[in-house]
């Protein structure tokens, strides 16, 4: 079985890490990337399974539909998080 083919789990059951990490989304046409935040691409999917939503997303650079994920963390130490607060990204809605 390929990469491709592992079974995703829901995007919302990665709402309780959503202030230190964030997904990657890569467009398989261009290879585009762009980070989301968890709260938003859990907005954005409204219910939708993760495979279903991922199919549908289309590109703003070349126009192709589908896309794959990465689930990232922010790896900055805790004094660099306290001293200048969580990435943009993660805090995205």
């Amino acid at each position: 079985m390929s990469r491709d083919e592992l079974p995703l789990l829901p995007l919302a059951a990665s709402l309780h890490l959503a202030d230190r990490h964030f997904f990657s989304l890569s467009c398989r046409g261009c290879q585009r990337m762009v980070d989301m935040g968890v709260r938003r691409a859990v907005r954005l999917a409204n219910g939708q399974r993760t495979e279903d939503w991922l199919a549908r997303l289309r590109c703003i650079e070349c126009g192709s539909r589908g896309a794959s994920i990465q689930f990232r963390a922010d790896t900055r130490n805790a004094e660099a998080i306290a001293r200048d607060g969580p990435l943009p990204v993660c805090q995205e809605e």
